[in-house]
């Protein structure tokens, strides 16, 4: 399976899913002019390759901005990664923040409360800056 390798823009994350590395990875900003284009790839990526991927996972969300459209596109990734944990895939999404970060932590909790797979919020202080991207 052919891993995904999205390289980040001012107004668009980096995506990195590859099986072979057991590295899934979505980090940086999110503010696309055209959120259903940007994620479309991601979406039918996890589709197509997910049921396939042995093994445990932990699925990593470094956002340092998102707006509200591109919350929904994340909303719609952690559903299907909901499936795949109701189907027996045992993933864990990892959602980082910056401590200082009200808005990506609030983020974080609701994602945690309202979808039905393990979402660990892990804050990241000011000086660990560095190695949070």
């Amino acid at each position: 399976m052919e891993p995904l390798i999205i390289e980040s823009t001012s107004k668009t994350p980096r995506v990195v899913f590859d099986p072979n590395e057991n590295l899934y990875e979505i980090s940086g900003r999110s503010l696309p002019e055209n959120v259903v284009k940007t994620y479309d790839p991601v979406i039918k990526w996890l589709e197509k390759n997910m049921s396939d991927v042995k093994g445990e996972i932990e699925f990593k969300f470094q956002m340092d901005y998102l707006n509200s459209a591109s919350a929904k596109m994340i909303s719609l990734i952690l559903t299907k990664l909901e499936e795949f944990y109701a189907s027996g895939i045992k993933v864990t999404v990892l959602w980082y923040f910056n401590t200082d970060d009200d808005d990506i932590q609030s983020e974080g909790e609701i994602y945690q409360m309202l979808k039905k797979v393990p979402i660990k919020l892990v804050g990241i202080e000011e000086e660990d800056d560095e190695d949070f991207l």
